[in-house]
């Protein structure tokens, strides 16, 4: 992966062809969780949680000399960054798509920021720490993370979810939120 195929590439997979989940895409997948609140209506859940899953369209890693091509070959140092874009499903229809940027910190710590765009009911902003593998191209296979605010119908959007990589490599997330 290239940084000109970004935003236009299938999700990557292993070499048995199975699909996984970088750490970008789990970010994406937490944001997603926020815009869950919505589909959590629509899904006849109690008032408050939601439940949503992310689909990785698009991921890039740079490093602090530049884009890297493909997935990092060496362990992430501070200063890297990862970006990525997801497309957010609930019952098996596109309900929108996230955005998110992480960035590596000390220890392998990774730090998430994510928007969550939910088509024509307003964007949920999130956030997440996640310890990135020493090695491997796929990040940790569960997280928890912040909902800290959002617009429109999420204006004051307060909260938690818990995301977690499924059997077909996409992200589940979990969460409430308050109003």
């Amino acid at each position: 992966m290239s940084a000109a195929a970004y935003g236009s590439f299938d999700a990557p997979r292993d070499r048995s062809g199975r699909r996984y989940r970088p750490l970008v895409s789990l970010a994406a997948a937490a944001l997603t969780i926020t815009g869950g609140v919505a589909a959590a209506q629509a899904e006849a859940h109690a008032p408050g949680r939601f439940s949503f899953e992310s689909q990785l369209t698009a991921i890039q890693f740079f490093g602090t000399t530049g884009p890297i091509v493909g997935f990092p070959t060496k362990p992430l140092v501070p200063g890297d960054r990862i970006i990525g874009q997801d497309r957010i499903m609930q019952a098996g229809r596109t309900v929108g798509h996230d955005n998110e940027v992480c960035s590596v910190s000390f220890n392998r710590d990774v730090l998430c920021a994510d928007i969550v765009r939910f088509d024509g009911r307003g964007d949920l902003q999130a956030s997440w720490t996640v310890q990135w593998p020493a090695m491997g191209s796929s990040g940790p296979s569960s997280f928890d993370g912040v909902v800290d605010g959002g617009t429109l119908r999420f204006q004051s959007a307060h909260g938690s979810f818990h995301a977690a990589v499924m059997s077909n490599g996409d992200l589940e997330v979990i969460g409430e939120i308050d109003q």
